[in-house]
């Protein structure tokens, strides 16, 4: 099974922490393209170290502006939380 690659907005990734934690996340791999973009709040397990994760997802961590960080993490939702109404 392929990995779901997720991503999040984040200027400072020392501010985001390691282990477990509750997150705004966007899919972007859905089942659904209907739903990509979709942004929800979920409770995971995200380390900067993906190799100490080796069965999780790829999250993708991107400044306010939209650029990517050069390197991805690892993340595990554990729950969903709900939907992201801005």
């Amino acid at each position: 099974m392929a990995k779901k690659e997720y991503d999040t907005f984040c200027d400072d990734p020392t501010t985001l922490g390691e282990g477990k934690v509750v997150i705004a996340i966007r899919e972007l791999t859905p089942d659904n393209p209907r739903k990509k973009y979709l942004t929800r709040y979920v409770e995971a397990v995200i380390s900067k170290e993906p190799e100490k994760m080796p069965d999780a997802d790829i999250l993708w961590l991107r400044w306010q502006r939209g650029r990517l960080h050069p390197k991805p993490w690892a993340i595990k939702v554990q729950a969903e939380k709900g939907e992201f109404l801005a």
